[in-house]
């Protein structure tokens, strides 16, 4: 078991023959960044791409001391003796490169040889108790299930990977589908999903070190008001996302509207670099060269997010640009009432 002593910056394990009686076996301390206190540490062992061979991974979240503010979730791998965790190096690394996945927990009953299930609180402790969803009675989501497993990147070292788990079987229809769509644009009217939620991939193929260029683009915009949502990526470089003109935060000073991250590509990519996210209403996932980056963001528009555009600009001849989007089922539908509204778990005064 682990557990935080959290003002400490130490994480404690402990062992024990029958859940009963704990005996202490070790601290991991002092790693990484530090912020305020450390919180809801994970310790799993997981699989390594292309190899047979498992590692562990210390999961730790910090708030306050996210480098953009609020609270964040670090990594580092490492092996583990049984009572002893060691890192590979004192390297932090974020899990996230936008500001709303927080506190991920890692399911139990998978073994380390397959890749790991996780789940994470899609916001952040600088604004959620402000946020305006607070007068519906609501404040914060989850993220989709993700899979994860590490893997080696050339100059960056080891690289947690997570990907939505199993999305495709969630899909409830086919929206787009161009598989050489070229240097041009796909312009999408999905207001009759029922859900309003999408999943969408990119992906630019037939790269070279030294065909790197171009880039993938998508913004998503309300028909009504032309709030949206846009972000993009240059294979082999840089991603950026955008909630700037996406309603509410403009007043709140902790409400950081845009985020970026570099990429790396390496030649193990096969001469491809994607792009691929899930749209859920007020929450984006983003995901790069299939999870080696991910980037959590959640906004609030006054009017719903209908329309998609994505597409590619400047890509190098001799590369090829397919693109694909896929409308996801409700999983909330079947529990509504009659007003079309899910009321969750209730409680019968005595």
């Amino acid at each position: 078991m682990v557990t935080v002593y959290a003002a400490e910056f130490a994480v404690g394990i402990y062992t024990s023959p029958n859940l009963k009686n704990w005996t202490h076996a070790s601290n991991f301390s002092n790693h990484g960044l530090l912020g305020t206190q450390y919180e809801c540490p994970n310790l799993v062992e997981i699989p390594v791409e292309g190899s047979d061979e498992t590692m562990w991974l210390m999961f730790i979240s910090i708030n306050p001391g996210a480098p953009l503010g609020g609270s964040i979730s670090q990594y580092f791998p490492g092996s583990f003796n049984g009572t002893h965790f060691e890192a590979v190096d004192p390297v932090a690394r974020i899990s996230d490169f936008a500001k709303d996945n927080y506190a991920g927990q890692f399911f139990s009953g998978i073994p380390g040889t397959e890749k790991r299930l996780s789940i994470d609180w899609a916001s952040n402790w600088q604004y959620t108790n402000v946020v305006p969803t607070g007068n519906e009675g609501w404040r914060s989501a989850m993220t989709v299930f993700r899979q994860n497993h590490l893997k080696k990147l050339p100059g960056v070292g080891w690289d947690l990977v997570s990907t939505p788990f199993n999305i495709s079987s969630q899909f409830s229809q086919v929206l787009a589908s161009n598989s050489s769509l070229g240097n041009s644009s796909i312009l999408l009217d999905y207001s009759n999903v029922p859900s309003s939620a999408l999943y969408f991939e990119a992906n630019v193929t037939g790269l070279t070190p030294s065909t790197l260029a171009g880039s993938l683009n998508f913004t998503f915009t309300s028909s009504i008001s032309g709030e949206n949502v846009q972000g993009g990526t240059i294979p082999g470089g840089a991603t950026w996302v955008s909630r700037r003109n996406a309603g509410w935060g403009a007043e709140n000073p902790y409400f950081t509207d845009k985020f970026s991250s570099n990429g790396v590509y390496s030649g193990s990519d096969n001469g491809t670099w994607t792009l691929s996210g899930v749209l859920d209403r007020t929450i984006l996932e983003l995901f790069v060269n299939g999870g080696e980056q991910s980037a959590t963001l959640v906004f609030f528009p006054e009017y719903p997010l209908d329309t998609l555009r994505i597409g590619a600009a400047d890509i190098p001849e001799g590369a090829g640009v397919s693109v694909a989007v896929w409308g996801l089922r409700d999983a909330w539908s079947g529990q509504a009432n009659s007003d079309g509204l899910v009321l969750g778990n209730t409680t019968a005064s005595a």
